[in-house]
């Protein structure tokens, strides 16, 4: 299916610049637990609409064949260049792995059959986690790393003019048989990008009947170190922080234009700076939206009650708290930069301001062994018993570029010279992981509200999960796990 709007045909149609015709294509299809929305493509798709190019969007996520769709689409528009998003290698869950890439690549396939004549760009965030080893695999003509308003614009524009692309920061291409990968040199000033202006490209309304949030981006890179992160390699050290009456500009837009009530911040960590975080609920405090907020990506190292009293007056009902860990050897291998000592006072505290809270945690890094296990257990069945509910991945993704990989390395888990496009998990050596899961297996058993990843794999789920958005469940869907999980494991 080819979602496409009246405004994008209104864009096509007016736009007399004479710029190059660029089919874009989301091929994220992943609808466990829910679909998550091509946030960073509808960036891309706005920028290059702003430099005059024709932009048509083609978002594959709820196509019932996307390379019958991905071949109608390129028939249809005829395109000069092709731009291809690739969001995640694969679902990084041991227990219930799925790869993406292959069906990437069959999607790839159809668009070079139909347009020939197509230059062919990828990107998205799998391309910053391995742009010169996606880049072999699937074959493309060019790729995008880092910000992909700027390159992608940048290489658009140098393809259609006919201007030498040798020096474009962010690019992967090909020269003489070698892949040479240009590093991005992030821009900080991320106020004079176009407005993403979701509601022009995607289908918002039909994500969010299928319980998908409306994501916002208040900030781009990170400061922290997680060993397993891959947030610095795709969005660079440091942090480059939006004008917070820009962000409630866009919120405000969304409402308005598409009537979206509930959004989700999709930064690295919502809450650090805590300050620019601060004044972010205090732009849309100011503006009296009455809209919902929650955010998945919040550490514990920075809650003060300054924050938390300003998040919940900008209308946070609901965080995700990626603890990681409740063992301070684990949390110190993992370099999360607090310790547990300050994962039990944030939850006092949060708990204070009556906000809810998923607590989220990764079990068999670094450090890991019976004990700590134990210790971020006992600390689940508090919260828990307090009536907030638990996600928790066993094994780590193993990604290039990171601290990680490095340790990985050392400790001959996998060869120096891998790419890791095939999946492969770090499993601390001090557990064994069939009786790990097992024991989690047990503690699921006595908490309902406690999910493993794997059981977000579930068929059922998805159903569950549209059904509570028909029927105008107020928001997060989490709180509503426990019931989830019992109807979910009753059918299986």
């Amino acid at each position: 299916m080819r979602v496409m709007t009246d405004m994008q045909r209104m864009t096509e149609q007016s736009n007399a610049k004479g710029g190059a015709r660029v089919l874009l294509v989301s091929t994220n299809r992943e609808r466990q637990p829910y679909p998550v929305v091509p946030n960073g493509l509808a960036c891309v798709a706005s920028a290059l609409d702003a430099a005059g190019h024709r932009v048509r969007f083609l978002d594959l996520c709820f196509a019932p064949d996307p390379v019958a769709s991905a071949q109608r689409g390129a028939a249809e528009f005829k395109p000069d260049i092709i731009g291809v998003s690739v969001r995640n290698i694969d679902n990084s869950d041991a227990i219930a792995l799925r790869h993406y890439t292959p069906e990437a690549r069959s999607v790839l396939h159809a668009l070079r059959q139909t347009a020939p004549g197509a230059k062919i760009i990828a990107g998205g965030a799998a391309f910053g986690v391995a742009p010169e080893a996606l880049f072999r695999d699937l074959g493309v003509d060019y790729a995008v790393a880092g910000d992909g308003e700027r390159a992608s614009v940048a290489l658009v524009d140098a393809l259609s003019s006919g201007a030498p692309i040798e020096a474009l920061p962010g690019l992967v291409r090909d020269r003489d048989g070698t892949v040479v990968f240009t590093p991005p040199g992030e821009d900080a000033d991320l106020d004079s990008l176009p407005r993403p202006s979701l509601h022009r490209w995607i289908d918002l309304a039909r994500y969010q009947r299928h319980g998908a949030t409306i994501p916002i981006q208040t900030k781009r890179g990170c400061v922290y170190k997680c060993v397993y992160c891959t947030y610095r390699n795709v969005e660079g050290w440091g942090y480059r922080t939006r004008d917070p009456e820009l962000v409630a500009d866009e919120i405000e837009e969304l409402k308005v234009e598409a009537g979206v009530h509930h959004f989700d911040f999709v930064d690295s960590t919502f809450n650090s700076p805590p300050g620019h975080a601060v004044q972010v609920c205090g732009a849309i405090t100011r503006r009296k939206l009455g809209v919902q907020l929650e955010t998945t990506n919040f550490t514990p190292a920075t809650a003060s009650a300054e924050l938390l009293g300003a998040m919940k007056t900008a209308g946070f009902r609901s965080l995700g708290i990626t603890a990681e860990s409740a063992s301070d050897p684990v949390l110190e291998k993992l370099e999360k930069g607090f310790d547990a000592a300050k994962v039990r006072e944030v939850a006092k505290r949060v708990e204070k301001f009556g906000i809810k809270t998923l607590w989220i945690f990764l079990v068999g890094g670094p450090g890991e062994t019976v004990e700590t296990v134990e210790e971020t257990l006992a600390f689940a069945a508090w919260r828990l018993r307090r009536g907030d509910a638990v996600y928790l991945t066993v094994g780590l993704r193993i990604y290039p570029g990171t601290t990680l990989h490095r340790i990985a390395v050392a400790e001959g888990i996998v060869p120096a010279g891998s790419t890791l496009l095939d999946p492969t998990f770090y499993f601390s050596s001090a557990i064994q992981f069939r009786a790990t899961v097992d024991r989690l297996k047990t503690f699921a058993a006595d908490h309902p509200r406690f999910m493993f990843s794997a059981d977000s794999r579930s068929v059922v789920l998805p159903y569950l999960t549209r059904a509570a958005s028909i029927l105008h469940l107020p928001r997060p869907h989490w709180q509503y796990m426990g019931l989830f999980q019992r109807v979910a494991r009753a059918i299986g």
